[in-house]
């Protein structure tokens, strides 16, 4: 019995994260910005499709999970 509360433990941070990062958007703006700091416009010109409003709206959920740091 240990070892299913242990497997329970381990994928319950597994599923924050999955829940965090879903949808179409997140992961790819996270890819671009493992590549170093970018400005707005380069992100939107990075990530192909993405309209100005969705990425900004990503990065707000992202920021507010604490995955992405906004400087000004």
């Amino acid at each position: 019995m240990e070892s299913s509360k242990e497997c329970r433990d381990f994928i319950r941070p597994v599923r924050d994260v999955l829940d965090i990062i879903n949808g179409k958007w997140k992961l790819p703006i996270l890819v671009a910005l493992s590549f170093g700091n970018k400005r707005f416009k380069e992100l939107e010109r990075d990530v192909e499709g993405i309209t100005p409003r969705m990425l900004s709206k990503e990065l707000r959920d992202l920021e507010m999970n604490k995955l992405v740091i906004r400087t000004v």
